[in-house]
């Protein structure tokens, strides 16, 4: 049971007073270690047009990905490296694509993944460097929740079919930053428009490191499922809004006709009745709180003023980006703050952002002019 009395006193409560907002910034999930793993032509023992094969393995890790680099010239135009990943699911990368800041692979779950390095030639100099690994480590008990904690498994029998059909949009997000491994959540807004919080994404490196994991939960069964990975392919810094705590960037591709886009473009109500988030919280498969989930303080100072309401809906590091909804499924939040006790920092309690103010500054800064609409009157 939630703690009723500390409810009744939040809802008695006289608004917040306007209060400097504290630093926020992504869950760190992982570390980044350094490898020494070379690929030049000592090593491409195999014969064209697999060169080389390797698996890297990392027992106890949810998750890896892989730093790339090339070193030298020389590979074949088409030469690409294979990963397979502990779920079976394979990626190409043309080596073509890696830049000199080099390249991170996408996720491989549960800390393993299989190489192949594939070339119709074997290069004279060239050599292909793995050299970083992002391994995710960061272990201990959720945080933010009120009372036991409440939140499950998106395909759990509890959870509403009506909640469950609203969660295709939602992504994890892994990302790069400041030498960690982060993760946040994110949920589209277009075919290839991801919103997100701007504590998370806020610049083209944060971006270019990114990859937005689709469906990765566990299915009735308790198998642990993903569906499609999409890179950030452009920040723009004109789609961010620090006082609204949100980032829209432009994924590489569409994700798909069956990952429907959530709403912000029309008129949001209030967030009040049951609420339900959901969330990736800390760094796991996709989970949902909608027990004794609900706003308790509307219009509360954020970074903006009355940018903010405050929430009981348990959420956990990793949760920020998440989408709060109503009891009919629309968009009222953003959810960007989850308090770790209630006497440490500035703010002692779950936030999230109103939705009505992202949609009306979306709508403001972002969304084309219909040619065709009447003017305003």
């Amino acid at each position: 049971m939630k703690p009723l009395l500390i409810l009744i006193c939040f809802a008695l409560a006289a608004p917040l007073a306007a209060q400097q907002a504290p630093v926020m910034e992504a869950h760190v999930d992982g570390e980044v270690r350094g490898s020494d793993i070379r690929v030049g032509p000592d090593r491409m023992t195999g014969q064209p047009p697999v060169l080389w094969t390797g698996e890297i393995s990392q027992p106890g890790a949810d998750y890896i990905r892989l730093l790339l680099r090339i070193e030298g010239e020389g590979f074949d135009p088409a030469a690409f490296v294979r990963l397979v990943s502990a779920l079976d699911q394979s990626f190409d990368i043309p080596l073509s694509t890696i830049g000199p800041e080099g390249y991170w692979t996408n996720l491989m779950p549960l800390g393993r993944v299989r190489l192949a390095l594939v070339s119709q030639s074997v290069p004279q100099e060239a050599a292909l460097i793995i050299e970083n690994l992002a391994v995710q480590s960061a272990k201990g008990s959720l945080y933010s929740t009120w009372g036991e904690n409440e939140i499950l498994p998106i395909n759990a029998q509890e959870v509403p079919e009506a909640i469950r059909a609203l969660a295709a949009p939602v992504a994890f997000l892994s990302f790069i930053d400041g030498g960690f491994a982060r993760t946040c959540t994110g949920f589209l807004i277009e075919p290839d428009l991801l919103a997100t919080n701007e504590h998370c994404i806020n610049s083209a490196e944060t971006c270019r490191s990114m990859t937005a994991v689709f469906g990765y939960e566990f299915d009735p069964q308790n198998r642990l499922v993903m569906g499609p990975q999409l890179r950030c392919a452009e920040y723009d810094d004109t789609r961010s809004s620090f006082d609204l705590d949100v980032s829209v960037i432009r994924l590489n591709r569409p994700v798909g006709p069956e990952y429907v886009p959530v709403d912000i473009t029309t008129d949001m109500p209030e967030p009040v009745g049951p609420l339900f988030i959901i969330q990736h919280p800390g760094s796991q498969p996709k989970q949902v709180s909608f027990i004794n989930c609900a706003a308790v303080q509307t219009g509360v100072d954020g970074r903006a003023s009355g940018s903010d309401f405050t929430h009981t809906c348990d959420t956990a590091g990793g949760s920020s980006g998440s989408p709060v909804f109503n009891a009919d499924g629309v968009l009222v939040g953003v959810h960007h703050f989850g308090f770790m006790d209630d006497t440490d920092g500035i703010w002692s309690e779950n936030r999230s952002t109103h939705a009505d103010q992202i949609g009306a500054w979306w709508k403001g800064c972002c969304q084309p002019v219909d040619p065709t609409a009447p003017p305003a009157d």
